[in-house]
C-alpha cells in the first residue's frame, strides 16, 4: 500500500520544488520537502548505514546551514531549505527499492513531459523567442530538462529501444533546444560524453546506439525550429550574435567581482547568498549590468561557493560533483549483471548539471538541487553499500539526544515558514486596508523571524505610510524602529537604511529624537558605500 504512494509523492515534490525555483519562496520549499520525507517513508524497505559516498553531500549541506545561521552577515531561509531539498532527496533516493526507484522516475519524466509541453508551446503557438516553461530562466528550464534528458539518453546508448523511451527522448530534447541556453547545450554535450564514455567502459556501447541517440537529439532540434516558425500573435526576436557575446562578457566581469569578494574574507567566505550585496558595492566594475539590473549568481557556482562559503565549501562542492564520478568509473565494470544502465544514467546525470554550473547556476535552484540529490542517491545505493561508516554503539543519552536535535532542526525550519507566512497575510491586510490586523501580524512576522531583513523593511514601509497619512508620532517613531532593525539584522541591504534615512528627514516633526544633519550625512555616506550606483540611494543623494 505505501509503495503506491511513491510516484505521486515524487511528482508532488519535484513539482513544488519547480514551484519554489520561480518564486523564491520557503512554501513551496517546505512542502517539497515534507513530500520527499513521506516518499522516503512510503518506499525504503531496509535501513541503510551512511557511508563515505555520503560524506560530501552531508558536508556541504552542513556548511551551507551552518554559514547561514551562524557567519553570514546576510541570512536568508534559501541558505536552510536548499540544503534540505539536496540532501533530502538524496535520503529518500537512496532508501527506495529499485521497484519504487522506477516508480518515482516514471512520475518525475511524467513532469518533465509536462514542462517540456509548455516549453514548445511557449516558442510555438505563444512566439516567445526561448522556452522557460514554468522557471525564470531558459537556462534553469534546460538545467532541470537535462536531468531528464541525459539518462533517457544513456538509456538509448545502452540498447534500450521502444516507441516510449523514443518518445520521451525526442520531446524533453526539442524543449531543451527551445530554451535555447548556450550552457543547457553545453551540458547536454557533456553529459552525452560521459553516458558514451561509460558505456564503454560497461562494455555496451554500440554503434547503433550511438546514432540513434544522437538522431533523436537531432529530431528534436529539428522540431524546436519547426515550432519556432509557426505563427504567433507576437513574435520575439532570438538573441542576436552580438546579445550573447555581451552577456559572455558581463560574465566575465561577474567572475572578477566574486573573486576580488571572496579575497576580502578568504577563510568563511562572504556568507551565503551574498554576491547581490557585492554586485551593489561594485558596480562600476560590471558596467553591462548598469544601475538597476540584479542578479545573485555569479554564473559559475565553483566561483560562487568559494566566494561564500570559502575553501571548505568548495571542497565539499568539489567532493560531491567529481567523487561521485571517480568511484562509478573505477567499480563500474564490476558492477552486477543489470546495474550498469542506472549507475551511467546517474553519473551522466550528474556530470551534465556539474558542467553546467560552469556558466550558468543549477546548485542555486531547489528543483536541480532536488534531482541531483536524487541522483546522488540512487548511484550511492548501487556504489556507497560496502563502505559504511563505523556505527555509534548505542547509549542510553543518545536517543533523547537525537529528539532534541530534531526539535531543534524543526524550530529553526518551522520558523521561517510561519515567519513567511505572517508576512503575506499582513500585506494583504493592509492593501485591504485592515491597518489594524496588518499591523498584527507584520509585527508578527519581524519577532518570529528577526534575522530576515525583509519583514522590517515591509513593517517599516507599512508604518511608514501610517505616519504620512496620520501623522501620528507613534507611527513615525515605528517606522523608524523597524528600519533601524532591518539594518542591524542584515547590514549589507540598503533598502532599510535608505528607509530610515526618509523617515527621519519627511517625520522629524513627529520624532522625539531625529537625527541631526550630520547623522544623516553618515547615513547618507554609508548607504552610498554599500551601494554607489542604485537609483534610490542616488535620488536621496541629489536631495
Amino acid at each position: 500500500m505505501k509503495g503506491s504512494l511513491i510516484a505521486p509523492l515524487f511528482f508532488l515534490a519535484v513539482a513544488l520544488a519547480c514551484l519554489g525555483s520561480r518564486l523564491g519562496a520557503v512554501a513551496p520549499w517546505a512542502a517539497a520537502a515534507v513530500s520527499l520525507a513521506a516518499a522516503a517513508w512510503a518506499g525504503t524497505e531496509v535501513r541503510r548505514a551512511i557511508t563515505w559516498f555520503s560524506l560530501p553531500v552531508l558536508a556541504y549541506g552542513a556548511l551551507i546551514v551552518l554559514n547561514t545561521l551562524l557567519l553570514s552577515p546576510a541570512y536568508t531561509p534559501a541558505g536552510l531549505y536548499q540544503p534540505l531539498l539536496l540532501i533530502g532527496a538524496f535520503a529518500a533516493a537512496r532508501s527506495l527499492t529499485e521497484h519504487a526507484e522506477r516508480a518515482a522516475a516514471r512520475a518525475v519524466l511524467g513532469l518533465g513531459l509536462v514542462l517540456a509541453a509548455w516549453g514548445l508551446v511557449q516558442i510555438g503557438p505563444l512566439g516567445m523567442a526561448r522556452a522557460q516553461a514554468v522557471f525564470e530562466t531558459p537556462a534553469t528550464y534546460a538545467a532541470f530538462l537535462n536531468l531528464l534528458l541525459v539518462p533517457v539518453t544513456a538509456a538509448v546508448l545502452l540498447g534500450k529501444r521502444g516507441v516510449p523511451l523514443f518518445s520521451v527522448a525526442l520531446a524533453l530534447a526539442a524543449a531543451v533546444f527551445a530554451a535555447d541556453s548556450r550552457g543547457g547545450l553545453l551540458a547536454l554535450t557533456a553529459g552525452f560524453g560521459v553516458a558514451a564514455i561509460f558505456a564503454m567502459r560497461a562494455t555496451q556501447l554500440r554503434a547503433r546506439s550511438v546514432g540513434v541517440a544522437l538522431g533523436l537529439l537531432a529530431a528534436g532540434w529539428i522540431a524546436a525550429a519547426a515550432l519556432r516558425t509557426l505563427p504567433s500573435p507576437e513574435t520575439e526576436a532570438t538573441p542576436s550574435v552580438s546579445a550573447r557575446a555581451e552577456s559572455s562578457l558581463s560574465r566575465l566581469e561577474l567572475y572578477a567581482l566574486s573573486w576580488n569578494a571572496w579575497r576580502e574574507r578568504p577563510l568563511v567566505g562572504t556568507g551565503y547568498l551574498t554576491f547581490r550585496y557585492a554586485l551593489e558595492q561594485g558596480r562600476s566594475k560590471v558596467p553591462s549590468y548598469g544601475e538597476a539590473n540584479e542578479t545573485w549568481l555569479v554564473h559559475n557556482d565553483y566561483l560562487q561557493t568559494l566566494q561564500e562559503l570559502g575553501p571548505l565549501g568548495l571542497l565539499a562542492f568539489l567532493g560531491m560533483t567529481l567523487l561521485p564520478l571517480l568511484l562509478a568509473w573505477r567499480k563500474l565494470p564490476s558492477l552486477a549483471h543489470g546495474q550498469e544502465l542506472p549507475v551511467v544514467a546517474a553519473t551522466a546525470a550528474l556530470a551534465a548539471m556539474s558542467v553546467h554550473a560552469l556558466v550558468d547556476f543549477p546548485f542555486y535552484i531547489p528543483a536541480c538541487l532536488l534531482l541531483y540529490g536524487a541522483s546522488l542517491g540512487a548511484l550511492e545505493r548501487r556504489l556507497g553499500g560496502q563502505a559504511a561508516l563505523p556505527a555509534w554503539r548505542p547509549r542510553p543519552w543518545h536517543r533523547p539526544l537525537r529528539a532534541a536535535a530534531l526539535a531543534i532542526a524543526a524550530l529553526i525550519m518551522l520558523r521561517p515558514l510561519v515567519a513567511e507566512a505572517a508576512a503575506e497575510w499582513g500585506l494583504r491586510q493592509s492593501a485591504a486596508g485592515e491597518s489594524q490586523s496588518a499591523a498584527f501580524w507584520l509585527g508578527a512576522a519581524q519577532r518570529l523571524d528577526p534575522a530576515e531583513w525583509r519583514y522590517h523593511w515591509y513593517s517599516g514601509q507599512f508604518w511608514d505610510a501610517q505616519a504620512g497619512q496620520s501623522g501620528k508620532r507613534e507611527a513615525a517613531r515605528l517606522a523608524a524602529e523597524a528600519y533601524a532593525a532591518g539594518f542591524a539584522a542584515n547590514s549589507l541591504e540598503v533598502r532599510n537604511l535608505l528607509g530610515k534615512i526618509s523617515v527621519h528627514r519627511r517625520h522629524r516633526a513627529l520624532l522625539d529624537s531625529p537625527a541631526d544633519s550630520r547623522t544623516l550625512q553618515d547615513w547618507l555616506a554609508q548607504a552610498n558605500a554599500l551601494a554607489p550606483l542604485n537609483p534610490a540611494v542616488l535620488r536621496e543623494v541629489a536631495r
